[in-house]
């Protein structure tokens, strides 16, 4: 489902999008909005990036397309299972806040009218129901103190046993569980960290994570990366707080954990040793030694595991090193006998540029594409690299040529790709490279990839035809507005073989609602409100058994 957008004066105004998101991200995310984690925000009409500062800092891009959200991602742990996190929801906010521009002045105004019993009244409607402004509130009112947790291993023992059954949470106690809990992290946890009981912190968060480490649960809808990624935001509070000989008793638990194996916690442990606060030269000798002999027992795993593992601990070897500041010629040394791993090359590649070595640079690229030929996704990476410092060296040709690459080859019709290549040639050239391109695209890409090309360069005749040619309407929902005044006719005929064929079959009664919604959509065209009623008309004579689709053409208004 796709949720809208608005542009206003050149900002994006952003309409709908909470439902993207469960209650309890939608609350956290505006926690991270307020406490201002939202950095770097950039937005144009088809996108917004930003990074997110939490336990560490996150990249979060959102695509738009027709003012619609198409797709949102974040790297941290919990979008990786496609699901939408509270850092997206953080940016959207920011973004929300940029389009609506004098809204702190309203609010402002707001407020100073409101009466002392309004806000009264306004506070017992919304904090029962939301525990993350009730924290927010409770913590910013000087006359109450804030209430100690204890016990706190015993409130946490006692959220999981309240919905196990059979040492299992089933899945429709999985979305409650999580959200108790998390309510208990946001509340009494936090207001424990601010008033500095770290002892007490450092005792609940630990078996927090032991506790989802074990935990036997149905988490189809993400509720144990949305706890861990609540629980690693107190860890990495309670890191950077912590008096020095607590911060000992952190680091080696967490090093502790490392010593047997883990299930979903291991990686985050990883994560809190090398990139949280534990900056402390101890600690850094101690990660440099770590890194090292688990890379070691990393090259005796079994395959399957091998390469995953050796590539995160090479990583956060490099990390310790750079923290370190260990001699450049070390790092450099490191750096070339772990070249084919990419993270590794990456550093290299701008350690390199940082030195006006940029020759070296393109080698290293190149040499990464050889290697990885059969890898699409490092490729692209590596020559989108490329690209970028052919670029910035002026080598306009070079650039062209890698730009090419990409386009045909390594990720066939990227739009942001197309662009730039539309950008270097002067526009007396374009139309020419332009053909010679779609042509070459033709022969290999789908109608349905190259739409977004035709779209941007106006060639009106190509869209059509490439969104006709789709097995769905995607291309006529997303590009039909723009073209319904000279090509009604041929998208009309495509809603009315689409809708035809759909109800060549009996469905459910929600298949029969996406047929009639066809008919709404074809009634907003030239003529398409009359095509519609007589498909209407047409399935009522041919099926007059079909009762749940009889009741649904009914709701049909032209």
């Amino acid at each position: 489902m796709n949720y809208q957008f608005r542009i206003y004066g050149g900002d994006l105004m952003v309409m709908d999008w909470e439902a993207l998101f469960r209650s309890q991200i939608l609350d956290r995310g505006y926690a991270y909005y307020l406490d201002g984690a939202v950095r770097n925000l950039q937005q144009t009409a088809t996108q917004l990036t930003a990074q997110v500062q939490g336990s560490q800092r996150y990249q979060v891009a959102i695509t738009l397309q027709a003012e619609e959200v198409q797709t949102m991602t974040c790297d941290c742990p919990y979008a990786a299972g496609q699901r939408n996190c509270k850092h997206m929801a953080a940016v959207l906010f920011a973004a929300e806040e940029t389009a609506t521009g004098d809204g702190d002045d309203l609010m402002t105004n707001l407020i100073a009218q409101a009466t002392t019993e309004q806000m009264r009244d306004f506070l017992r409607l919304v904090l029962p129901h939301n525990p993350t402004l009730a924290t927010l509130f409770r913590n910013s009112s000087p006359t109450e103190p804030v209430r100690p947790i204890q016990p706190t291993i015993e409130v946490i023992d006692a959220i999981c046993d309240q919905y196990t059954d059979q040492d299992f949470i089933d899945y429709e106690n999985a979305t409650p569980f999580a959200d108790e809990l998390l309510t208990y992290l946001d509340g009494d946890l936090t207001a424990a960290l601010r008033a500095h009981q770290d002892q007490d912190v450092f005792a609940a968060v630990s078996h927090l994570f032991l506790v989802l480490d074990q935990l036997e649960i149905d988490d189809s809808d993400g509720e144990v990366m949305m706890l861990l990624d609540a629980g690693t935001t107190l860890w990495t509070q309670l890191i950077h707080q912590a008096a020095l000989p607590l911060k000992r008793r952190l680091f080696d638990w967490l090093c502790t954990q490392l010593q047997h194996p883990l299930n979903v916690i291991e990686e985050t442990v990883q994560d809190l040793l090398f990139n949280a606060d534990f900056t402390e030269p101890e600690f850094r000798t101690a990660k440099l030694a770590l890194a090292n002999d688990a890379i070691r027992r990393a090259y005796h795993l079994p395959d399957w595991e091998r390469d995953g593992q050796v590539d995160r601990w090479t990583d956060l070897q490099l990390k310790a090193m750079v923290s370190a500041e260990v001699a450049d010629a070390d790092i450099e040394a490191f750096c070339r006998a772990n070249v084919t791993r990419q993270r590794i090359r990456d550093y290299y590649v701008d350690f390199c540029l940082q030195r006006h070595r940029p020759q070296e640079a393109i080698a290293l690229l190149q040499e990464g594409k050889r290697v990885n030929r059969d890898l699409a996704g490092v490729v692209c990476h590596d020559s989108q690299r490329l690209a970028t410092i052919y670029q910035q060296l002026g080598q306009t040709a070079n650039y062209r040529q890698e730009l090419w690459r990409l386009l045909t080859t390594y990720d066939p019709a990227n739009l942001d790709d197309f662009q730039a290549y539309r950008a270097a040639f002067q526009a007396s050239e374009w139309p020419a490279q332009r053909q010679k391109l779609l042509t070459t695209l033709k022969a290999h890409v789908a109608p349905a990839d190259l739409a977004p090309l035709y779209a941007h360069e106006k060639l009106e005749q190509p869209l059509l035809q490439a969104i006709i040619a789709q097995d769905d309407l995607a291309g006529v929902r997303t590009y039909g507005p723009a073209l319904k005044t000279k090509y009604a006719k041929q998208i009309l005929q495509k809603y009315v073989t689409t809708a035809q064929q759909a109800m060549r079959t009996t469905g459910t009664r929600q298949h029969y609602r996406q047929v009639v919604a066809m008919l709404r959509e074809m009634a907003t065209y030239p003529n398409g409100a009359i095509q519609a009623q007589q498909l209407v008309s047409e399935w009522q004579q041919a099926y007059p058994r079909r009762t749940a689709m009889l009741d649904e053409l009914a709701k049909f208004e032209p």
